[in-house]
C-alpha cells in the first residue's frame, strides 16, 4: 500500500511538472507571436534562446513556430541553415500530411524557398532536382520555371561564356582587319583587297552565326528541361 501511494505521489509530481513546463512554453510561444512579423534577425535570435521550451509546445504551435523560424532565416539570407532546418521540416509536413497551412500550399512554398536557397548557394543541380520535382507537383507553378531556367542558365555558363568570347574576338579581328583594309591594303596593297574583304566578312558571319547559336542552344536546353 504504501509503495502504490508513493508511485501515485511520483506520478502526481511529474504531470504538475509537465504541466508547469508546457505552461511556460507556451508563454514563450506568445511571447514570440508579439515579436513584429518583419523583425526577422529578432525572431531568430528568440528561437535560438528558447529552443529546448518551443520543443514543449504541443504539435500545432511547434509547427507555427519552426515555420515561421524557416521563414526568417530565408528572409535574413542564412540560407545555409536554412537548408539545413527545412528539410526536417518538409519531412513533418509529410508525415502529417498538412500539404496547406493558414490557406498556404505550405509544402511547395518550402520546396521553392530550398530551392531558391540552393541557387544562392551555387548548389546547381541541387535547385534543378528540386524545382522539377515541384514543377511535377503543379505544372503552372511559374516562378519555379523561371528558376529552374536560370539555373541552367548558370550551369551552362561556362560554354557559354566561351563562345561570347570567341564571338568578341572574332569581332575584334574583324574591326582590325577593316583598318587595315582602309589605311594600309587600299593603299598599297589592292590587289589583295578582295581577299582581305572576304577574310573581313567571314569572321564577322562566324562570330554572328556563334551569337545566335549560343542562343538557340540554350532556349533549347531550357525548354527541354522545363516542360520535361
Amino acid at each position: 500500500m504504501p509503495a502504490l501511494v508513493g508511485q501515485l505521489y511520483i506520478h502526481c509530481i511529474s504531470y504538475r511538472q509537465r504541466k508547469v513546463e508546457r505552461q511556460s512554453s507556451y508563454n514563450y510561444y506568445l511571447d514570440y507571436q508579439l515579436i513584429p512579423s518583419t523583425d526577422y534577425r529578432g525572431k531568430i535570435r528568440y528561437f535560438d534562446r528558447f529552443y529546448s521550451s518551443f520543443e514543449s509546445l504541443d504539435e500545432k504551435d511547434r509547427l507555427a513556430v519552426h515555420l515561421d523560424f524557416n521563414k526568417a532565416l530565408f528572409e535574413v539570407g542564412n540560407y545555409h541553415r536554412f537548408v539545413q532546418s527545412v528539410d526536417p521540416l518538409i519531412e513533418q509536413v509529410i508525415i502529417d500530411n498538412m500539404y496547406e497551412y493558414r490557406g498556404e500550399k505550405i509544402f511547395e512554398e518550402l520546396l521553392f524557398k530550398k530551392a531558391a536557397a540552393l541557387y544562392n548557394l551555387r548548389q546547381y543541380d541541387g535547385a534543378i532536382k528540386v524545382l522539377k520535382s515541384l514543377i511535377k507537383m503543379d505544372k503552372d507553378h511559374q516562378l519555379a520555371k523561371n528558376l529552374l531556367s536560370l539555373c541552367i542558365r548558370k550551369l551552362g555558363k561556362t560554354w557559354y561564356d566561351l563562345s561570347k568570347a570567341i564571338a568578341i574576338v572574332l569581332m575584334f579581328s574583324a574591326a582590325s582587319i577593316l583598318f587595315a583594309e582602309f589605311v594600309i591594303v587600299s593603299s598599297f596593297y589592292l590587289e589583295y583587297l578582295k581577299q582581305v574583304m572576304l577574310l573581313r566578312n567571314t569572321l564577322i558571319l562566324i562570330a554572328s552565326g556563334l551569337l545566335i547559336c549560343r542562343e538557340l542552344v540554350m532556349i533549347w536546353s531550357i525548354r527541354r528541361e522545363v516542360n520535361f
